[in-house]
This record gives C-alpha cells, structure tokens and sequence, in this order.
C-alpha cells in the first residue's frame, strides 16, 4: 500500500512537470514575434500627391499592417523615403508580403530585412544609456520642443568578421561615445543584411557632437548614412484600419 501511495504521488508530480513545460512551450510558442524592417521609397517621378491618390486608391491604409501585425515604428527618413518596423508573429509574414505588393507597389519601391533589437544587448557596454520613447503628437502640435531625430545606418564592411570589427569599435572608444550626453536612443536595431539602424533623439545644438562620435568611433568599424527623420505615426494613425502599436 505504502508504495502504491508513492508511486501515485511520483506520477502526481510528473504529471504536474509536464503540464508546466507543456504550459512555458506554449507561452513561448505564443511570444515568438520577429520584427520586420521595411524601406517604402519614393519614386520621385510622381509629386506627393500623386503618391497619396495610388496609396488610397489600392487601400493601403486598410492593409498595412495587416490583422494581428503591430507598428513598432513609421518613420520618414528624408532623403530615403518611409521606414516602418513591425512586429508579427512569423504565421503573419505572407499577409505582410501580400499587403504590400498589393497596396504599397506603385507608389513605392520596397525592401525589407529580418531585424532584431540590439539595445538590450549593448546597453551595458554604453556609457549614456539614455533611451526614449517618442511623443505621440504630431510634430507639428509640439510646443518649444526643438528636439530632431535622426537615423545612422552603421552599414557592416563584410572585408571583416564580426570580432575585428568589434575590436576596432572598442579600441576606438565607439560605445563610450555614441550617444553623445546630451543625446537619446529611440532604437538600436540589427537589420540582417544591411548593419545596424540607429534612431537617435537629439536638441539641434546636438547635432556636431553626434557627427564627430561617428567620425571618430564609427569610422573604420562601418560606412555611415546619416538621414534627418521625422516620426509619421501620429500623422497617419487616424487613416490606418489596424492601429495595434508596440514600444521597444
């Protein structure tokens, strides 16, 4: 009796082991979201009303993002066109690709990159671990805010592995220095095979000492790009069918 009673309580316990990794697998199952970076470019040989006319016209304010699919960040990156990062889970990446061949095609040229979020894994080795989240008023309703965002791309010189090139950016004092004081990180983002995406928050007066941390500590290590950009979400939302929104 004794051992029956054992064995039924070893089978109790096993029982209960099982359903909680069963439970933890689903959970992870249910949080295994990747992001997506994709560039809308502008075809500078329509005016941007034109643009507006075929964006309404092929509904790609109802499509993109699609259901279940949330904005993480819509950007315009002046000089290069809009940058929208969205969160998905990878069942959603074909209603994605449809929505914007559907409704994006036309009236931009796309790409899009896998991309990761990199600032929890270098915000221990940064020295200004400054990090905002973006007001959501349009730009134009803030008031005495003289503050401008602006993308670097850090584009990967692939002559090199991903340990000399860490090499160089640690000699050259890289995290020590980006961002400067004075200077915020939005997001830090790796764009599989494109390099790292940088959105940085900075008042005007900034905008030297961001320029000469890149110079001096970027350089070598990567080939830079470096675009003013302004925050389009607040504009648009209102137009959007699907206003799901994530912060990172």
């Amino acid at each position: 009796m004794k051992y029956i009673l054992l064995l039924g309580l070893f089978l109790l316990q096993f029982t209960g082991y099982s359903q909680s990794l069963d439970q933890k697998s689903s959970s992870n199952k249910d949080n295994d979201k990747l992001l997506l970076t994709i560039f809308l470019k502008h075809d500078q040989s329509m005016n941007l009303n034109e643009i507006e006319k075929i964006r309404t016209d092929q509904g790609f304010y109802e499509n993109l993002p699609p259901e279940g699919v949330s904005v993480v960040n819509w950007f315009v990156v002046m000089g290069l066109g809009q940058v929208v990062v969205l969160e998905l889970p990878a069942s959603k990446l074909s209603a994605v690709n449809l929505a914007i061949e559907r409704t994006a095609w036309k009236a931009f040229t796309t790409e899009i990159y896998p991309t990761y979020n990199l600032y929890p894994i270098i915000e221990n080795k940064l020295k200004n671990k400054s990090k905002v989240t973006l007001n959501s008023k349009p730009i134009f309703e803030k008031e005495k805010d003289d503050k401008l965002l602006l993308t670097v791309f850090l584009k990967h010189d692939q002559s090199m592995n991903l340990n000399e090139i860490e090499k160089i950016r640690t000699n050259q004092r890289f995290y020590e220095n980006l961002p400067p004081e004075g200077v915020s990180v939005v997001n830090w983002f790796v764009v599989m095979g494109l390099g790292q995406v940088v959105v940085l928050e900075l008042p005007a007066s900034k905008l030297s000492a961001v320029n000469l941390a890149i110079e001096r500590t970027a350089w070598k290590a990567f080939t830079t790009d470096i675009y003013p950009t302004y925050n389009l979400y607040p504009i648009i939302e209102n137009k959007l069918k699907n206003k799901s929104k994530v912060e990172y």
